[in-house]
């Protein structure tokens, strides 16, 4: 895998009719870096991150989105300014946590799990991430084993 690429970069509100989305805009030389990624893995302030740069009419250059769950994990906000590090992903890398590897192998549905695409795994694995709290999250894990072995 390549070296990463590393910079600091602000976190900036983008106004798209009602709703104001956060986005982490990539410089000219780090996208030139990324070219052809269509995922790019590392940190943003010390957390881990795989995301698709993204590109849209209403920002200027490729760009990740940083959306609230997120930057609430993280412990910033819009506006702030944070330390990156990118390199680009596997398409089909997905960092599934200890807890939900643990639930799948526990309930058996492992096997279907492995044969999902990997967009549809980080899609589930977006629905767990977002709980605020622990019960919630246990329930969302649950809840996915209990359709993958249905």
């Amino acid at each position: 895998m390549t070296d990463f690429v590393t910079f600091e970069a602000r976190i900036e509100p983008v106004r798209m009719g009602r709703a104001t989305y956060t986005v982490l805009r990539l410089p000219p030389e780090v996208a030139r870096a990324l070219t052809g990624a269509s995922r790019v893995e590392g940190e943003i302030a010390d957390h881990p991150i795989n995301l698709a740069p993204s590109r849209m009419p209403e920002v200027e250059g490729p760009f990740l989105w940083t959306g609230k769950t997120l930057l609430d994990r993280i412990g910033i906000v819009p506006g702030e300014f944070v330390e990156v590090r990118l390199r680009p992903a596997p398409a089909d890398a997905v960092d599934v946590p200890e807890d939900v590897t643990a639930a799948l192998w526990a309930g058996g549905a492992m096997p279907v799990w492995q044969g999902m695409t990997a967009g549809k795994r980080r899609g589930l694995l977006y629905q767990i991430g977002t709980a605020k709290t622990a019960p919630t999250r246990a329930k969302r894990i649950a809840t996915l084993i209990r359709d993958l072995t249905a």
